[in-house]
């Protein structure tokens, strides 16, 4: 009976910090509206190969150009690519929320293979609680590669506070 009156008069920010306990993920999942973004990928490093539904990577060159490949799923390396479109539309997407960039670090994180967008207050003028109901709870990202589509979510989740050392 407690759980639901405490569930019923928290706000979303004390919400998300409840379910962060259950989380694989290291922070609280942000509550605010998903984004959606549909991008194609494009790159010269990348060779689809269609009989295995896998993707040709190249992984180191030498003067005479690729020189050592790595062969992947397609869907793992859709899923790679997902993480970086998302990652970029949600450092997009802070200065329009906060008016700065300057006092937010974000990146990718990952996690038992799952990508997730990763964002922290490094300065005074905004604090994580603000991270949390501003920023998008997750991004829908559809990556699009020679004419086959693949769509996931990719949560952003709002870490503690990182302090940025001047140099």
């Amino acid at each position: 009976m407690s759980a639901g009156v405490v569930s019923s008069q928290a706000d979303e920010y004390t919400k998300a910090r409840i379910e962060s306990v259950l989380s694989p993920l290291p922070g609280i999942q942000a509550t605010g509206k998903p984004l959606t973004v549909r991008q194609r990928a494009k790159s010269k490093n990348v060779e689809y190969l269609p009989e295995t539904d896998e993707v040709r990577i190249v992984i180191a060159r030498n003067a005479d150009g690729p020189a050592e490949f790595a062969t992947r799923s397609l869907e793992w390396w859709a899923e790679l690519q997902a993480g970086s479109i998302a990652t970029r539309t949600v450092q997009q997407a802070i200065p329009l929320r906060f008016g700065t960039h300057e006092d937010i670090s974000s990146g990718l994180g990952y996690k038992n293979g799952q990508p997730y967008v990763t964002v922290s207050p490094t300065g005074p003028t905004v604090t994580r609680k603000e991270l949390v109901v501003k920023l998008p709870n997750h991004v829908t990202v559809t990556v699009v590669f020679i004419g086959k589509e693949y769509t996931t979510d990719i949560p952003v989740i709002v870490g503690k506070r990182q302090e940025v050392a001047l140099l």
